[in-house]
């Protein structure tokens, strides 16, 4: 059996709202005093395949990543967590793709590494949260597509996929190959890489395939344009409502709030 995951590096979803900055030129986020962290579902989606991975010398995880330079950081992590291999899709040509571009991408890519039993993705990213790559990808590949999945296990021939509903937890069936994208339950939380692994991640070969590794002959246009790309800038008023007493005070702010055309 084998699992691919693709995995996506982002700006730190957690850094302070006062050290986010965006370059309104180029319309993107600039890295400033935040880390570059894998995508926190798709370390979800990496530990879903380890734990169906068990101890099953028959099953091996792959990681699979489109990006520049800081990507190989992210490949080193998910290796060092128990990654079997990692591959990296690089070449200038695809630096202004979009959710689209990026997914045919790399739809080309897990099709040159083979045969593939299960392909797992994060439910969305960190930086756009468009949550779109996933179902894309499985379009690309004509793969069913079961999205919102926190566990996967594997009775016989068959995948069968938890996910969260309103009412309760969904049990579905499929059989592979299929595409799920993955969100975060405590099932699921990322085990962090041992010594050992890191130590091991540090030698792994990763591989770098290109445009022309891909055999990408058409352009690949973007279906979506940002227009702009800014900080929302927030003002914030206090008034001090009057009374001496409780009754005072909700009169006066009944008022206000009529003044302001919050009330009629």
């Amino acid at each position: 059996m084998r699992i691919v995951v693709c995995v996506k590096q982002v700006l730190d979803p957690e850094i302070p709202a006062r050290d986010f900055q965006v370059d309104r030129q180029t319309k993107e986020a600039i890295q400033g005093l935040a880390a570059m962290v894998v995508n926190p579902y798709d370390e979800n989606a990496i530990e879903v395949a380890l734990q169906l991975k068990g101890n099953q010398k028959d099953r091996t995880v792959s990681a699979l990543t489109l990006g520049a330079e800081p990507c190989e950081k992210a490949l080193r992590h998910v290796l060092a967590m128990g990654c079997d291999e990692a591959i990296w899709l690089k070449d200038a040509c695809w630096k202004e793709l979009d959710s689209f571009g990026i997914a045919k991408v790399l739809a080309k890519g897990i099709r040159q590494m083979g045969n593939i039993d299960l392909v797992l993705c994060g439910r969305q990213a960190g930086d756009w949260d468009m949550g779109q790559v996933g179902p894309l990808i499985a379009g690309e590949l004509s793969l069913p597509c079961v999205p919102l999945v926190y566990q996967i296990n594997l009775e016989q021939d068959r995948l069968v996929l938890k996910r969260e509903m309103d009412r309760g937890v969904e049990i579905l069936e499929g059989r592979m190959p299929l595409l799920a994208t993955i969100t975060s339950a405590s099932s699921n939380q990322p085990r962090y890489p041992t010594v050992k692994g890191l130590v091991l991640a540090g030698r792994k070969k990763i591989p770098i395939w290109s445009n022309q590794d891909l055999q990408i002959t058409e352009r690949i246009d973007r279906l979506v344009t940002v227009e702009d790309l800014i900080i929302p800038q927030y003002e914030r008023q206090v008034r001090i409502i009057d009374g001496e007493t409780g009754a005072e005070k909700a009169t006066s702010l009944a008022k206000l709030l009529v003044e302001m055309k919050l009330l009629t």
